[in-house]
């Protein structure tokens, strides 16, 4: 049995050494030919695996659509159902999930996508020995889609090499890789923000609480953030579970303001725009006591900014003070209202990436202006 970075490649050494070389020259892109990979002739998101490959105008793009699409199910359900009825999906989850997975499976419901999962590896052929390189190239012979979550922080990598491998390349999305990526998440959060801030997102200050040493939502997320201008980034966190040099100086690269504050959260609560908790990444490197000194108390709320939210990816346990579940009157608390957005914001991503994503907004165009009709009528 051959694993390497978390990646199963098949019981044979000999194979799994040639496998691993053949991948390591893909490996070896520069960032950005790696994205041009990750793009079709005309330049759109052929796939979805770092945060990195955003820019404004495709998060615009996604925010917009989004909106658009939430209206439009309300309105003309039938219409949303007929966009991609003859697509398929794939939900292959190697990790455990169940926000993630639901919101991706309840999205492609909404678009009448045909839609199979895979999340007990003991149904799959790698219990014979098939490495997981030919398990995806099998999976993408029945499939126009993959959606994955994984516990290696280079199966994004891993899974475009499979596609490029193939001549079948189909669009493949990383719902989670390891601790190093979540670009859907990321792109979520980012349309929560949107909303609040309607759409004005520059000289802000944002706040990533708790594990940003392990937490691939930070990572991502944090990316978005800096492709605004005049950001601030605040790393609320211990010593031992900061921010990792390698997204610290992707930041500064882009020109924001990186500030790690190693004391508390109570300090930052006043200054930040949003307040992003975070749990302790248990299953990324041993279990760990969450420090009082860095949890979100209720009493916060009074010294937080009347514009500012409060987010968290979820799951959650200790590190934002349970009376918070049971205010229901202060619009800022927007971790629930965060995980609804979440589905809505994979429609647009999944309508993206099949090129229907100008038809769900411009139905909701026809719909606003029939509107505006019958109330001038």
């Amino acid at each position: 049995m051959v694993i390497l970075n978390d990646i199963y490649w098949g019981e044979s050494a000999p194979v799994a050494k040639y496998d691993q070389h053949k991948f390591a020259e893909f490996a070896a892109l520069s960032p950005r030919e790696l994205e041009q990979e990750c793009r079709d002739q005309h330049g759109r998101l052929k796939h979805i695996i770092r945060a990195e490959h955003f820019d404004l105008d495709f998060l615009r793009t996604i925010c917009e659509t989004a909106d658009a699409a939430r209206s439009v199910a309300k309105m003309e359900d039938k219409f949303m159902k007929s966009l991609l009825t003859a697509k398929s999906v794939l939900n292959y989850f190697k990790q455990p999930s169940s926000r993630t997975f639901l919101s991706f499976s309840m999205a492609e419901a909404h678009l009448g996508m045909r839609r199979e999962e895979v999340r007990d590896l003991k149904t799959s052929s790698e219990v014979k020995g098939e490495s997981e390189k030919d398990s995806l190239r099998t999976a993408s012979s029945y499939f126009d889609a993959i959606v994955c979550r994984h516990p290696s922080d280079i199966y994004d990598l891993f899974a475009v090499w499979v596609m490029k491998s193939s001549n079948r390349e189909l669009p493949f999305v990383n719902a989670g890789s390891g601790k190093s990526e979540h670009p859907t998440q990321a792109a979520l959060d980012y349309y929560t923000d949107w909303r609040w801030f309607n759409g004005d997102l520059d000289n802000k200050v944002f706040a990533y609480v708790g594990d940003c040493k392990r937490g691939r939502t930070i990572h991502s997320g944090a990316k978005l953030m800096a492709l605004h201008k005049d950001t601030t980034i605040y790393f609320v966190a211990p010593e031992e579970l900061q921010i990792d040099p390698e997204t610290e100086r992707y930041l500064q690269e882009r020109d924001a303001k990186v500030i790690k504050e190693t004391n508390g959260l109570a300090s930052v609560v006043p200054l930040a725009h949003k307040i992003y908790m975070t749990r302790i990444q248990d299953e990324h490197g041993g279990k760990a006591e969450y420090d009082p000194n860095f949890i979100f108390r209720k009493e916060f709320l009074a010294t937080m900014r009347p514009d500012a939210i409060l987010e968290h990816p979820m799951p959650k346990r200790e590190e934002i003070d349970p009376a918070i579940d049971y205010i229901k009157d202060d619009p800022r608390i927007k971790h629930w209202e965060e995980q609804r957005n979440g589905m809505w914001g994979r429609v647009a991503l999944l309508a993206y990436l099949f090129d229907a994503d100008a038809d769900i907004r411009c139905r909701y165009e026809k719909i606003k202006s029939i509107g505006a009709g019958l109330r001038d009528n």
